[in-house]
């Protein structure tokens, strides 16, 4: 039987996932929010306004949050049942990353969201998915 060694190490307990996984939701909020920043100070026009808008604050740090606990149980699913968790979560947070681009391009407009609304999301959805990425496989440790 063959020895699959990883570039990262897998988590050795819930409280490691734990811990890798809430710094990562906590970089990707600072993250997302430092867009929306940037993005209002820039006055760029996203369509959709309001407490509910996708660029409100509360929804962005609500979803990421979501984000984080759902790759924190799939990369602990696949760390117990698959021999290379990092390799398949990867590969499953770019199929997710992929699908979650099809509400982006094709609800969002619908919603009024412009043109460059829908860019900012997608450059939110980078930097979120990016970040839980990277914390939750061990990529960037603290």
């Amino acid at each position: 039987m063959a020895t699959v060694t990883s570039r990262y190490p897998v988590a050795r307990s819930g409280g490691e996932l734990a811990r890798r996984t809430a710094l990562g939701v906590l970089v990707s909020v600072v993250a997302a929010l430092s867009v929306l920043a940037i993005v209002g100070a820039l006055g760029l026009s996203l369509g959709a306004s309001g407490p509910q808008s996708p660029f409100a604050a509360v929804p962005v740090v609500t979803t990421t949050i979501v984000a984080g606990v759902g790759a924190a149980v799939a990369y602990a699913a696949l760390a117990r049942f698959t021999e290379r968790p990092v390799r398949n979560f990867t590969a499953l947070a770019v199929l997710v990353f992929v699908g979650m681009l099809f509400p982006v391009a094709f609800v969002a407009p619908g919603l009024g969201v412009t043109t460059a609304g829908q860019a900012v999301l997608g450059v939110l959805h980078v930097v979120v998915a990016a970040s839980l990425v990277a914390f939750v496989v061990g990529a960037v440790r603290f």
